[in-house]
Formats: C-alpha cells, sequence, structure tokens
C-alpha cells in the first residue's frame, strides 16, 4: 500500500510500544454540557461493552451521540456452527447471522438512547478491517469474506449497502462521518488490541481523524480521544473465561497494568447504579452474543469504564516514522486472527 508519511505518522505514533508500566494512575473521566460523542466500533456489541455509561452520560448532559459500527459480526463461526447446528455453515448461514447482529445493534441503540442515537450500521464483513488496511487498500482489489463470499457490502439495511470492502472507500466514508459529526469526544479501539479488527479500526480512527483535522479552517476543533480496549491478554478483564456470567457490577474495571501508556494517561467515568443496569439491558439484547459468550459480556459491566485519553492532537508528531510504521505492520501481523470473541 503506498501512502506518503504524512498518512501514517498517527498510526506510528499510537502504537509504539513503550516497557510495561505498572500500577497507573487514572483520572476522573469530565463529561460536559452538549458534548457531541463519536463512536467507532469493529463490531455488534463493541460500542455497548466499551462505552454505554458514556453515551449515557452524555445523553444525560444533553449532548449528541453517534455510533459507527463497521462490520456486521458475520464470521463468528463457532457461534454459526451453535446456531444452526452445522459443522459447515453455508454462506447464506453466515449472511443470515450478520444481519441478526445488525438488528441486535439497533435494539441496543434504542435500549442506550431512545432513539436519540445516531447510529451508523456499515455492514462491512466480518475480519475486512485489518486486510482492508493492510492488503485491500484500492477499490480494484476489494476484500472478499471467505465466509460470505462478497467483496462489497451485502446486507440489506446496511447504510454502505453495495460498497467495495477496501481501505480507501472506508477511510473516506470515516472521514465523512467525523466531518459531519464534528465530535468533541471520540472513543474508539486501541490499536494495541489482540484482535486484528479492532486494532485496524483504531489505525483507520487515527487516519480519519488526521484527515479532518488537517482539511478544516477551524484550529480551534481539538476532540478529546478515547482509546477503549477490549481484547487484551487471556484472563482480562477477570471473569471474562469463567464459563459462567458472574455479577460484576461492584468493582471497577481498571485497564491492565501491563498496557503500554505511551506517553498518555488514563481516565475512568464511574458510574451509577442505573448507568450499570442499562448496560446490562444493551448487552442483554446482543442474545448471538449471550449464548456463546456471556462470561465475557458480563465482565465489562462493572461500576467503571476506562479508557486511554490520548495526548492533543497538536502533539502529534514523532520522528522515524518509516520505523515506526514498520514496526506497527511487524505487531498487525503476530496478531491471532481472533474470531473467537468478535
Amino acid at each position: 500500500m503506498k501512502q506518503s508519511l504524512q498518512t501514517w505518522f498517527i498510526c506510528g505514533w499510537l502504537i509504539l510500544a513503550a516497557a510495561p508500566t505498572f500500577a497507573v494512575s487514572e483520572q476522573a473521566l469530565e463529561i460536559g454540557k452538549g458534548e457531541r460523542l463519536l463512536v467507532f466500533a469493529p463490531h455488534p456489541d463493541d460500542e455497548s461493552l466499551s462505552s454505554a455509561g458514556l453515551i449515557k452520560r452524555v445523553l444525560d448532559n444533553g449532548g449528541t451521540v453517534r455510533t459507527v459500527v463497521v462490520t456486521s459480526g458475520d464470521a463468528y463461526v463457532v457461534a454459526v456452527m451453535q446456531d444452526t447446528g452445522k459443522r459447515h455453515p453455508s454462506a447464506a448461514d453466515y449472511l443470515d447471522y450478520g444481519e441478526k447482529r445488525l438488528e441486535e445493534s439497533r435494539r441496543a441503540a434504542l435500549v442506550l438512547g431512545k432513539e436519540l442515537i445516531h447510529l451508523d450500521l456499515l455492514g462491512f464483513s466480518d475480519g475486512s478491517i485489518y486486510s482492508a488496511l493492510v492488503s485491500h487498500w484500492r477499490r480494484k482489489n476489494p476484500m472478499r469474506s471467505e465466509f460470505t463470499g462478497f467483496d462489497h457490502v451485502p446486507y440489506r439495511e446496511a447504510e454502505d449497502r453495495g460498497y467495495a470492502q477496501d481501505g480507501q472507500d472506508l477511510r473516506d466514508k470515516l472521514v465523512a462521518i467525523v466531518q459531519e459529526t464534528k465530535p468533541t469526544l471520540i472513543a474508539f479501539p486501541d490499536v494495541m488490541e489482540n484482535d486484528s479488527d479492532h486494532a485496524g479500526l483504531g489505525m483507520f480512527t487515527l487516519l480519519a481523524i488526521y484527515d479532518w483535522l488537517s482539511q478544516t479552517p477551524d484550529r480551534h476543533l481539538h476532540p478529546r480521544l478515547l482509546a477503549y480496549l477490549i481484547h487484551w491478554q487471556r484472563g482480562w478483564p477477570k471473569g471474562s473465561d469463567w464459563g459462567i456470567p458472574q455479577d460484576w457490577s461492584d468493582q471497577p474495571l481498571h485497564l491492565p497494568d501491563d498496557l503500554p501508556l505511551r506517553g498518555h494517561s488514563r481516565v475512568c467515568l464511574k458510574l451509577s447504579g442505573q448507568d450499570i443496569a442499562l448496560k446490562r439491558e444493551a448487552l442483554a439484547q446482543y442474545q448471538t452474543q449471550q449464548r456463546i459468550m456471556g462470561d465475557f459480556l458480563s465482565a465489562f459491566v462493572r461500576n467503571t469504564e476506562c479508557f486511554t485519553l490520548l495526548k492533543p492532537s497538536n502533539s502529534y508528531g514523532i520522528e522515524n516514522v518509516v520505523e515506526h510504521w514498520r514496526y506497527a505492520r511487524k505487531a498487525f501481523d503476530n496478531h491471532p486472527q481472533t474470531r473467537s470473541k468478535i
């Protein structure tokens, strides 16, 4: 993929891994009046797992919320096998599963926002985000799903039905969304996530933010960037692999100590009992996921939501961009393609 150094410097800047930092302090995340929150989610349910409490707080404070779910999550092989009873599900089975997950996102958005959330369901294939970033950048070479057989968005009610599954089109779409929203807060996956679609969307988000800030004449736009974490080392968060859902609502959810801080800071939003109940109800809409990984979902229903707060956008510059990008590619190539938790 031939891209200028300028377009890749944000990616290198954020993914550069520092030595593990232990006992990292966390500050309170303050939510002002009238915030414009934009949440990027790689799969249906990631917006609720990461940011349900944040979404509610912004709405309670008179703000607006836009949530963008990029893929349909249609390639969760074990779940499709379980739902269909087939050892070898067909392309139609994967498509049907994707439609179910998109509908679950709609229901969760209604729970969280009661029609106040602007929800974008782009409908890309599961597993397409990282592929679009590193090997399917151009429209003439889109990513074709090995599960559904499509190289474009196939879902009936997806906003981007018919879009080629390539990196440039996805980037342009995200830039347009950011420009329309003019967010003051952006929540998106940390590029250090141990899941290729999550990490890939983190990279795409940074590219879109860079494009937006470079093109806008308003130099006073400095949205706060909140990187969330869903997939890390096995056993985080506690209880996520116990096999049986547990009630963790009286405990905080801390980011793992071995997640590199990279010169940024950590912030946490304290959730009330009502916030926690609403998050639990939103995640209950994802019945396809509750059946296969209820323990994982319940492990995120706690009394805090925590994020890595990135340094302000005017401090993005770093040296040796090419070296950092090569490191990023190496880190991505070593990521397991974890379809067991998507």
